[in-house]
């Protein structure tokens, strides 16, 4: 990105092809390749009911009177579509997670799986023929059609967006931080322009660093002050909204959290792996693994989330530097500054002071080693590393011990065994 991050370029536009067809997919008509099998929440059903809306190839071209079914946790419901393609079930139980199928001219359909909400209802769209030809094949109105040429915008109306299945999360290292990539794909599913109370807002980490719209995210879409800002109206089909950030690493297991403005009809983490880093949490039940361009990443999509939800990333096994040695580093590089100045002005020190307080670095130091050690070789270059930048800083110690006691005129330190 500009300002000097360096991305995994080829990784992120491989995304974003994925998720976008180009500038102009926004201000088209809804793709209902995008839509087909998508549940979406409204508010204007009665609550925990699901409508089933079938069609043939284009918007308005209704598959009236075929049977679909809903299924899962338990649950089996079957009704036929009326003359606007619908089929309306009620009384699935709020928190199943279902899906919905229907057979049309030999097709089957089966949408994504969804969770019957508690207040409100879902709206679900499945199409077949989509792989043939863009007329209807029962001669129905294609409503989905682009309006001609010189034909008036339609105005925007309230209404909702979702984040779509394509929304993801992706995880990645860069200069010993945790890199951080969210492709936000809001979704109007809506032949009209969606009009929100007020900007869709989405918070980073407090400790986000470089934070940065990445080129192909939409007009409407700000970073200010570690806030993802998407203005309305939303115009029928995606919105795309593009942010890096950078994390710093201090440990081996690092949290992130973001609260999600809307609902999201799917939860999509790729991580890429170094060694033992792993995804602790959410678990995701559909995973694999992938290389790219060399390198390994994991992939796990799971099931959506509602709007204020919290989605909290725990990521293990990261490589990191401790940063204990450079304040061990640190206290010897005073003690030797003050050695220095005893040396050449004579300051009167307290030696008794100054030997209680390295024997206290030494114990410290030397319990850190037993740890390291303890049933033999440690098991990683990295508890290799830590254990041998011990060793020198007990070397250091024991010199300044031995000085110290030479100087107090006591006997030098005798050194312990590791």
């Amino acid at each position: 990105m500009a300002r000097g991050m360096v991305f995994a370029g080829a990784l992120v536009a491989l995304l974003i092809l994925s998720t976008a067809s180009g500038p102009a997919a926004a201000q088209q008509m809804p793709d209902l390749r995008q839509m087909n099998g998508m549940a979406l929440p409204s508010q204007d059903l009665p609550d925990g009911s699901v409508s089933v809306r079938v069609l043939r190839q284009t918007m308005g071209n209704n598959a009236v009177g075929v049977e679909v079914s809903v299924s899962g946790d338990g649950v089996t419901d079957k009704a036929p579509t009326d003359e606007s393609g619908r089929a309306i079930f009620a009384g699935l139980g709020a928190g199943k997670t279902l899906v919905a199928t229907v057979t049309v001219d030999g097709e089957s359909l089966t949408s994504q799986p969804f969770q019957v909400p508690a207040k409100g209802g879902l709206r679900v769209i499945l199409v077949s023929g989509l792989n043939g030809t863009a007329s209807g094949a029962a001669g129905g109105p294609a409503s989905g059609a682009a309006a001609p040429p010189g034909a008036p915008a339609l105005p925007a109306r309230p209404g909702i967006v979702v984040l779509g299945t394509q929304w993801r999360t992706i995880v990645d290292f860069a200069e010993e931080k945790l890199e951080i990539f969210h492709i936000f794909e809001f979704v109007n599913a809506g032949a009209a322009p969606v009009s929100v109370d007020k900007p869709i807002e989405v918070t980073l980490p407090a400790d986000a660093e470089q934070a940065s719209l990445l080129e192909g995210s939409a007009p409407s879409a700000r970073i200010f002050e570690r806030k993802l800002v998407v203005a309305g109206p939303f115009a029928p089909g995606r919105t795309l909204a593009q942010v890096a950030y950078r994390l710093p690493i201090t440990g081996g297991r690092r949290e992130v959290s973001i609260v999600l403005p809307v609902a999201s009809m799917a939860t999509n983490v790729i991580l890429r792996r170094l060694g033992d880093t792993r995804l602790a949490s959410p678990t995701l039940p559909q995973s694999q693994q992938a290389d790219v361009e060399g390198k390994a990443y994991w992939t796990g999509t799971g099931p959506g989330m509602k709007a204020g939800e919290t989605l909290t990333l725990v990521v293990e096994g990261m490589p990191h530097h401790p940063v204990w040695p450079r304040y061990t580093a640190l206290t010897l590089a005073a003690l030797v500054v003050a050695t220095g100045l005893w040396v050449m002005f004579r300051v009167p020190v307290d030696p008794t002071a100054r030997i209680k307080a390295l024997e206290a670095q030494r114990t410290t130091l030397l319990a850190r080693l037993q740890r390291l050690e303890q049933g033999g070789e440690p098991a990683t270059e990295e508890l290799r590393d830590e254990r041998d930048a011990v060793l020198r800083d007990l070397e250091g110690v024991y010199a300044l011990l031995d000085a110290e006691r030479v100087r107090a005129g006591q006997a030098p330190a005798i050194r312990q065994a590791s």
